[in-house]
């Protein structure tokens, strides 16, 4: 018991003297982002046997059952204001960009691809083929954040919880004999939420450092999956959908074969959710003091 008045006596003294009233915090940081969920599950690519030969194709889980992403990397900046005269109490606006398998080298191997032979039969000859994924989402949102210790000049938690509009874009290109490339990409918006928890340590009264953790669920609102013809995946397509809820769609670039026909699949419901560690600078902006002093006539 002694031992806690002692702690509050200093925390209020140190309040008198260290008040971050009016004060704005900007940070900036970067961090590494790890899947969760259904975004963690497989690959976007898998080894097949081709008669005697081992060909790679696209998985026919990829965005079926999941997105095949792995660990990637995140930049963000984060303005907070607060809303008391301790700083206890901060509202939170932010805007991030991650990217996914920043880590992950392409992948290369061979390729089926069916032809008509002299015979004017149907054929399946090799081909070299290369193939690279990528995964990105621009993040904004505003939410609420409480830091219990702010303002003292000692190390200070805070946690919060904001909403979050999430513009989400995968692009998975293949190479076939290292010249000619062709994509396919997918995009949609989502609306979901994160929840920021971290430490920040003052160096002095305008910087200081934080380390925290966050964790994204990005899809909570507007999954949809297209299930219309024309809404076909297919190389050379710009505008797929992320197909996330249940549902069937049509798509050309699964097995190990490469071919133009249109097979309809069925689509899991998929939770596209991440976990981020990051490391940020805090710049506190304090607005200019009054003396309230004014200078005597003689």
């Amino acid at each position: 018991m002694k031992l806690l008045k002692y702690l509050l006596l200093v925390l209020l003294l140190s309040s008198v003297s260290y008040s971050q009233f009016d004060k704005t915090i900007l940070q900036v940081g970067i961090g590494i982002i790890e899947p969760m969920g259904s975004t963690a599950k497989g690959t976007y690519y898998s080894n097949y046997t081709l008669g005697s030969y081992s060909v790679l194709g696209i998985d026919s889980n990829f965005m079926r059952n999941n997105y095949g992403l792995k660990t990637g990397l995140s930049f963000f900046g984060k303005a907070k204001f607060n809303f008391d005269k301790y700083a206890i109490s901060r509202g939170v606006l932010f805007a991030s960009f991650n990217t996914f398998n920043t880590f992950e080298p392409s992948k290369s191997g061979n390729i089926g691809v069916q032809v008509i032979n002299i015979n004017n039969q149907l054929d399946t000859v090799l081909t070299s083929v290369n193939y690279s994924y990528t995964f990105n989402t621009f993040s904004f949102g505003l939410g609420f954040e409480l830091a219990p210790t702010s303002f003292t000049k000692m190390v200070s938690p805070y946690f919060g919880a904001n909403i979050a509009f999430n513009l989400m874009n995968g692009k998975l290109s293949r190479t076939e004999n290292r010249v000619d490339s062709v994509t396919t990409s997918f995009s949609d918006f989502r609306i979901g939420v994160n929840f920021d928890a971290g430490i920040e340590f003052k160096v002095n009264k305008q910087f200081g450092l934080a380390l925290g953790v966050k964790y994204d669920l990005g899809n909570l609102l507007l999954k949809n999956t297209n299930s219309g013809i024309a809404d076909v995946i297919e190389w050379g397509k710009s505008n797929g959908s992320l197909n996330d809820d249940e549902g069937t769609f049509f798509s050309t670039i699964y097995g190990p074969v490469l071919s133009s026909i249109r097979r309809e699949v069925r689509s899991q419901k998929k939770d596209i959710n991440w976990g981020t560690i990051y490391l940020a600078a805090n710049i506190y902006l304090d607005k200019p003091k009054t003396t309230g002093k004014t200078t005597k006539k003689k």
